[in-house]
C-alpha cells in the first residue's frame, strides 16, 4: 500500500513539474529583442542577389528595439526600429522593384502600456501577439505597400510580421 502511495505521489510530482515547465516556456515576462521583420515573398532590397523574407537582413539600419514585459502587466518599448521603406514595382515587370530606405532619424521613441496574456496569446496596443517557443510573433496587417514606379498608386499591400526573441 505504501509503495502504491509513493508511486502515485511521484507521478503526481512529475506531472506537476512538467506542466510548470510548459507554463514557464510561455511566460512573457522578460526582455524580447526584435530579430525579424518578415514579409511573405520577401525582397532583395540590398541587391545582393538573395531574396529574404526578413527585411532586417536586407537593410543596414541599426536595430536596438526591445520589448520589456514586467510581471505587473506593463510592457515598455525603449528603442523603436522604424525605417521608412519605399517600394515600387518597375513598370513592365512582375518581380523587379526599386527601393528607397531611410533609417529612423527621429531618435528613440518609446512607450509603456498594459498587456494581458492568455496562455500563448499576448495583447497590447489592441493587437494580438503569439508566443511560439522563445519567439513572439506580432502581425501588422497591410503594413508594407508596393507602389507603381512613379508612386502615384498603391498596387498591393503585404502584412509585416515582427518577430521578437526572448533574451
Amino acid at each position: 500500500m505504501s509503495k502504491l502511495l509513493f508511486i502515485l505521489c511521484f507521478v503526481s510530482l512529475l506531472l506537476t513539474s512538467c506542466s510548470s515547465e510548459d507554463n514557464d516556456d510561455l511566460s512573457i515576462v522578460g526582455t524580447w529583442k526584435l530579430t525579424a521583420w518578415d514579409v511573405a515573398g520577401g525582397f532583395d532590397i540590398n541587391k545582393d542577389g538573395t531574396v529574404s523574407t526578413n527585411i532586417l537582413d536586407e537593410i543596414e539600419c541599426a536595430n536596438n528595439e526591445t520589448l520589456i514585459f514586467e510581471p505587473n502587466g506593463v510592457v515598455s518599448l525603449n528603442k523603436t526600429f522604424n525605417p521608412d521603406i519605399d517600394i515600387a514595382l518597375l513598370e513592365g515587370t512582375t518581380d523587379e522593384y526599386a527601393f528607397s530606405v531611410t533609417c529612423d532619424q527621429q531618435g528613440i521613441i518609446g512607450f509603456a502600456t498594459t498587456y494581458s496574456q492568455n496562455i500563448d496569446t499576448v495583447i497590447f496596443n489592441d493587437r494580438e501577439s503569439i508566443i511560439i517557443g522563445n519567439q513572439l510573433f506580432r502581425v501588422v496587417k497591410e503594413s508594407i505597400t508596393v507602389h507603381n514606379e512613379d508612386f502615384t498608386e498603391v498596387l498591393t499591400t503585404k502584412d509585416l510580421t515582427l518577430v521578437y526573441t526572448k533574451q
